[in-house]
Formats: C-alpha cells, structure tokens, sequence
C-alpha cells in the first residue's frame, strides 16, 4: 500500500518562485525534488557549515581577546611616555619661568639704579 502523500503550501513572491525555479531548472530537477533535496538531504551540510563557523567564532572570540589586551598594553606604555614627555616639557616650562623672573628682576634692578632724570626720559 502506497503511503499518503500531504501537502504544503508555501506562499512567495514572484520573484522567490522564479528564482526556484531557475534552481530547480539548473540542477535538472523538478521545483518539488529541488525544494525536497534542500530541505531534507542538506541538513548534514548544513550542520557541517555551522560547526565549521562556529570554530571560525571561537578563534575570532579568543584573537579578540588578545587584541584588546594588546590595546590594553599599547595604551599603558603611551601614558607612560606621554607622562615622561610632560613632565620634561614642565621641567623646561619652570626653567624658562625662573629665567624669566630672573631677567625681570635683573631689569628692575638696572631701572632702580638709574637717576631720576634717566628713568623720566628712558634713557
């Protein structure tokens, strides 16, 4: 006795049945067997792919992992030199500052020592 056949109706576009079709034409196999050979001789295929990239995310997952501890490290050591470059910039700054109370200084002395007359007409 010939087992009953059940049905499934399956609603596309236009377009989606055209191009299962030209699937379908392509393999030399009629929309019914294309869309069978698909759905039920693929899933060992299917499964492969998706084992397959589930590895790929993993090794992605851990490179990522390495990446940012390397983002990590690379920015420690540019705090540091930024750090050590700072601070030789603010050593420079308080030198040039010292020298340039020392010239006022210096300048206010020489105006002091001058007579009135000199200091009226800056000579």
């Amino acid at each position: 006795m010939e087992e009953k056949k059940k049905q499934i109706c399956l609603r596309l576009t236009e377009e989606e049945k055209t191009i299962i079709e030209e699937k379908a034409k392509a393999e030399n196999l009629t929309v019914n067997a294309f869309i069978l050979k698909r759905l039920l001789n693929d899933s060992t295929e299917m499964e492969n792919a998706i084992n397959k990239l589930s590895d790929e995310i993993e090794v992605l997952k851990s490179e990522n992992v390495e990446l940012r501890q390397l983002a990590i490290e690379e920015r420690k050591s540019c705090n540091e030199v930024l750090k050590d470059v700072r601070s030789y910039y603010e050593g420079i700054v308080l030198g040039l500052n010292e020298k340039l109370k020392s010239n006022q200084i210096l300048i206010e002395s020489k105006e002091s020592k001058k007579s009135f007359w000199a200091k009226l007409f800056n000579k």
